[in-house]
């Protein structure tokens, strides 16, 4: 690593509060198809114009718009991903991760403590939490295309029954159902949370299909048997105990020959690599109750324990950063 790698560590919230306040304030909207000036854009938002300036030219330098004489205009990739009428619009998940600024001012704090600096409730406890959480999930799903992955990578036209635990606004159920007509999905999740994933189901007439059941899996038996049992971006939220209680209860509830998919950052022995996983581990020791993201080997030892077997690890290709370990009854 250079000094330049370094400084520029040391500096990446700039970048990320540019973009932020950018989605924030609508200005690749206002932008939109057309090449404003600053003075047009700042009217249609309500800004300082001057002010809008030296925004405009920031995200200019930081390509996401492209400058030609005084004139702004969308780059390929904010148009695809920042536009709020765009099938992959990313701004969701970019107004989580502003929601967190403050949670990662606290990091110290979090380090000399070794405890979270914020309600360990998985955003249940305010509606507008609830609503920015979910809706982040759905839209970094949609942006990245993780489900489309997921929609190929698995003999799926086998099964018949599925159970996704925490499965937020249902973007993968959904996006299975259209593609599988054989597979009837059930979803369980927290009370506040299913109160979105019902309108997200809704919005895509799948109310048939898919089945809604309200409970927390820390203490709520699940009924039914499944052929498949999918848990993404559900195990970096628990401890190593809860995540082996957690793995060996959904096996009783597998048909037999059924297996467990988990979708996480999944990193190696040395729970160094992938980078992404390490860095997330420090975002659950900020949110969470002692979770953080785990090794292959550690998620194999719990799913050998409950007698699951065959037990295998799926790397994901860019842009997703997480990986499949799939195992069966």
């Amino acid at each position: 690593m250079e000094f330049a790698d370094l400084a520029k560590l040391a500096s990446g919230h700039v970048e990320a509060r540019i973009v932020q306040a950018a989605v924030e304030l609508k200005i690749f909207d206002a932008v939109g198809s057309g090449d404003p000036d600053a003075r047009t854009v700042a009217k249609s938002l309500d800004l300082e114009w001057r002010a809008t300036e030296l925004m405009l030219n920031a995200l200019a330098a930081l390509k996401l718009l492209d400058k030609q004489a005084e004139r702004f205009s969308l780059t390929q990739v904010s148009a695809k991903y920042l536009i709020r009428s765009a099938p992959e619009y990313l701004g969701g998940m970019i107004r989580f991760d502003a929601a967190l600024w403050r949670l990662w001012e606290q990091l110290a704090d979090a380090v000399r403590t070794g405890q979270p600096v914020r309600a360990t409730d998985m955003y249940q406890d305010h509606p507008a939490e609830t609503e920015i959480f979910i809706g982040a999930m759905d839209s970094l799903v949609k942006a990245r295309g993780d489900a489309e992955v997921i929609a190929t990578i698995f003999e799926w036209e086998k099964v018949t029954k599925l159970l996704d635990i925490g499965s937020g606004p249902a973007t993968y159920p959904i996006s299975l159902c259209r593609k599988y007509p054989k597979i009837r999905a059930t979803i369980f999740d927290l009370p506040a949370t299913m109160a979105i994933t019902e309108r997200y189901v809704r919005e895509a007439a799948l109310e048939e299909r898919i089945q809604l059941i309200r409970g927390d899996y820390r203490i709520d038996k699940i009924p039914g048997s499944y052929d498949v049992i999918f848990l993404s971006n559900i195990i970096h939220g628990e401890g190593i105990e809860e995540n082996q209680r957690l793995i060996t209860s959904l096996c009783s509830i597998l048909k037999p020959g059924g297996s467990i998919i988990v979708k996480d950052h999944i990193l190696d022995g040395t729970r160094v690599s992938p980078p992404a996983g390490a860095i997330f581990s420090l975002l659950m020791l900020l949110t969470t109750g002692g979770g953080r993201c785990y090794s292959f080997d550690e998620i194999k030892r719990w799913m050998e324990m409950a007698g699951l077997a065959h037990v295998q690890q799926i790397d994901l290709l860019p842009p997703l950063t997480s990986s499949l370990v799939i195992a069966t009854q």
